[in-house]
């Protein structure tokens, strides 16, 4: 039985509000919060095999270790300048001023070719946005994906359903972008 969420985010400020909307789902749930790797191995191994790990725009390694204990399974939440993820950039693409990201949610596990794209969205910036404003509304993207996913990671799935799975080469649909 899911018991318990760990919640790895960027800030501590990104905690209360996420812990807050998966309750909303299951309000059973106990949560734990961790900002860096040291946060994880803290976390009471005994709770593991009952947890499932969510991060959320952080850019922390999870070690395979702690992986492989997760009863739930771990999810990944992060933006990505590219359209299409998975595939090379056009050409004419810029990496200084990209005007289309990603918002992706994908599985952790230690082993590639069992990764998988959850959710997935994307999001066109304007020309001309300053750089601050970019940045706002790819993570208002990325918090509007966890919103529409919540109901699914606070849940007793132990596996969510993959739109990309790892081996799939195709370009996704539109149906698959929004």
């Amino acid at each position: 039985m899911l018991k318990t969420i760990i919640l790895l985010t960027d800030t501590v400020h990104q905690q209360q509000p996420l812990a807050n909307l998966l309750r909303e789902h299951n309000g059973d749930l106990s949560f734990c919060s961790a900002l860096r790797t040291a946060d994880l191995s803290a976390i009471d191994p005994n709770v593991l095999s009952e947890a499932r790990l969510v991060s959320f725009a952080a850019d922390v390694a999870v070690p395979e270790k702690f992986l492989l204990k997760l009863g739930y399974g771990a999810y990944k939440f992060y933006a990505t300048p590219t359209q299409y993820p998975g595939l090379p950039s056009a050409p004419d693409d810029s990496d200084d001023d990209p005007r289309c990201y990603s918002v992706i949610a994908q599985s952790m596990t230690i082993w590639p070719d069992f990764k998988k794209v959850v959710g997935l969205e994307t999001v066109t910036i304007p020309d001309g946005t300053a750089p601050a404003e970019r940045e706002r509304l790819v993570f208002s993207r990325l918090a509007h994906l966890f919103w529409g996913m919540s109901h699914m990671i606070a849940g007793e799935v132990t596996d969510l359903p993959g739109v990309i799975g790892s081996g799939e080469s195709q370009r996704p649909t539109a149906a698959m972008m929004n």
